[in-house]
């Protein structure tokens, strides 16, 4: 299957650590823990919820190309979103207490004009920061050119002829 538009001029996949997968979890764990509610359905949401977030962590995927990074995520409510490289501001990445007790980072990717976009639990992240801001220096100083150069040369000999057709049709009333 040919890749979409989207998905064209892949550099690097996104990979993710299992151990989001308990971050999660116990993020979870710990809101329940918080209202009365949430200690009630703990029973359930102990081994529902480690489904749940494993399902999550199965339908989560990135990738680099060469003009955005593109991520699917999502089990049940699916989520694409496309980040174009040429609008990308930072790319910041967020260590803690609570995420370094878990082994995870938090990646936050800001954009010119739209809310920032969080990934959690990013492998490799250092590398990852490192070319994708490599990526947007090399698109935003070589910015591709949308049109050819035939292209612009068909329209400037139309638009000659035309003139000179004018020129033509002025110099007869005359």
């Amino acid at each position: 299957m040919e890749p979409g538009y989207a998905d064209r001029g892949h550099i690097m996949a996104v990979e993710f650590d299992r151990k989001i997968i308990v971050y999660w979890w116990m993020m979870a764990n710990l809101g329940l823990l918080s209202t009365i509610v949430g200690i009630l359905l703990m029973p359930i949401w102990l081994p529902f919820g480690w489904i749940v977030h494993k399902k999550q962590y199965e339908h989560m995927s990135g990738a680099l190309t060469d003009r955005s990074i593109n991520m699917r995520m999502g089990w049940l409510f699916k989520k694409q979103q496309n980040i174009p490289l040429d609008k990308l501001t930072d790319v910041s990445i967020h260590e803690g207490p609570i995420l370094n007790a878990f082994g995870v980072v938090r990646m936050q990717f800001e954009t010119a004009g739209a809310a920032p976009f969080i990934l959690t639990g990013v492998k490799n992240s250092d590398q990852f920061r490192d070319l994708v801001l490599q990526q947007r220096d090399s698109l935003v100083s070589a910015p591709q050119q949308s049109t050819s150069s035939d292209d612009s040369n068909d329209v400037l000999v139309e638009i000659r002829d035309i003139l000179q057709q004018i020129n033509a049709n002025i110099s007869n009333e005359e």
